[in-house]
C-alpha cells in the first residue's frame, strides 16, 4: 500500500486565560484515541491560511477570526484506518475568547465517524491527564507559548 504524503495546517486556538481547544478522535480499527488541534490537509491549489479558515469552519464552526503567525511545525508518520500517512504540519496561533465549538459542516465521513468531542485544556490539565496528545510534548510547548509569546521562528515540536 502506498504512503499518502500530505501537508496539514493546524491551529493553536488560545484563550486569554491560557486554555487551548483540542478535538478528540478515535481510530476505529485500533481504538487509538488522541487529542489534536483543529485543522487538516491542504487541498489542491489551496494556501495555508485558506485551508485553516476552511478547517476551522468545518470542525469548530469558527469563522472570521484573525489568523496569527506560524509558531510550530511537526512531522509524523502514522496509520489511520489501515492507510499509512506521512504528514508535515504547521501550526498557526489564533487568539479567541472561549466559545462552544460545533462540528457542523465536516464533509469527511472518516473524520465525522472518528470524532469523539471537544475540550478546552489548560497546561495543568494536560500535564495531569493520561490521555494522548499530539504533539506529545504539548504541555511544555503550550506553557512556553503562554509565558513568552510566539517564537521568533517556528519551533519543531516533535511527534
Amino acid at each position: 500500500m502506498d504512503v499518502i504524503r500530505r501537508h496539514a495546517v493546524r491551529t493553536v486556538l488560545l484563550t486569554p486565560e491560557g486554555r487551548m481547544l483540542r478535538i478528540r478522535y478515535e481510530e476505529k480499527t485500533s481504538g487509538f484515541r488522541v487529542w489534536v488541534a483543529p485543522g487538516g490537509g491542504l487541498e489542491d491549489g489551496e494556501d495555508p491560511e485558506a485551508c485553516l479558515r476552511r478547517e476551522l469552519a468545518e470542525e469548530t464552526g469558527l469563522t472570521g477570526c484573525a489568523i496569527g503567525p506560524m509558531i510550530w511545525t511537526r512531522h509524523h508518520d502514522f496509520d489511520w484506518d489501515g492507510q499509512d500517512y506521512s504528514q508535515s504540519e504547521e501550526y498557526r496561533l489564533v487568539r479567541v475568547p472561549e466559545f462552544t465549538p460545533r462540528m457542523i459542516d465536516n464533509p469527511s465521513p472518516v473524520e465525522a465517524e472518528a470524532f469523539r468531542g471537544f475540550r478546552w485544556w489548560s497546561v495543568k490539565e494536560i500535564e495531569a491527564s493520561e490521555d494522548e496528545f499530539a504533539p506529545r510534548a504539548l504541555a511544555r510547548h503550550l506553557d512556553a507559548l503562554i509565558r513568552t509569546g510566539p517564537p521568533p521562528s517556528p519551533l519543531d515540536v516533535g511527534v
